[in-house]
């Protein structure tokens, strides 16, 4: 398996795909848009966006985006957000922890802030390895879900 940057010329559907059935895997689907795609195209084309495909016997078994900005509340610092991160029940055990470390690489260099989330639905082992990075709770949200 190999981690790699996304070419969305070839990966867009599988992006689309995953980041979809993520989504809707962590009970976001009803803020899921019915352009979902076209939405999803006009976050993930910005060159602040940073995606990373996990490749297995030559298909995209997994997929992480992250997107660089200034922080709102100071600029001086740069934040890495997690736009999404999905793993196809297929895919090698070691994929979701290949793909965040090739992200923290990335985000480590930059000298960016990393801000990941976990989710109700997420295991236990995601916050463990955000732990191990030297990341911690920050906020817990709430929503009205629509």
């Amino acid at each position: 398996m190999i981690i790699r940057e996304a070419d969305l010329e070839k990966d867009a559907l599988a992006i689309a795909e995953g980041a979809k059935a993520f989504a809707e895997k962590m009970a976001l689907g009803a803020f899921i848009s019915d352009d979902f795609v076209g939405a999803l195209s006009k976050i993930v084309t910005l060159s602040s966006v940073k995606i990373y495909i996990a490749e297995h016997d030559g298909r995209p078994v997994g997929g992480l985006g992250v997107n660089f900005a200034p922080y709102m509340w100071n600029h001086d610092l740069l934040i890495a957000d997690e736009l999404f991160w999905w793993v196809d029940e297929a895919a090698p055990f070691k994929t979701a922890v290949m793909l965040f470390n090739q992200a923290m690489i990335e985000i480590d260099e930059k000298e960016a802030v990393p801000m990941f989330r976990a989710l109700e639905a997420s295991g236990k082992g995601v916050k463990k390895m955000y732990k191990k990075h030297g990341m911690r709770p920050m906020e817990t949200l709430y929503a009205r879900v629509p």
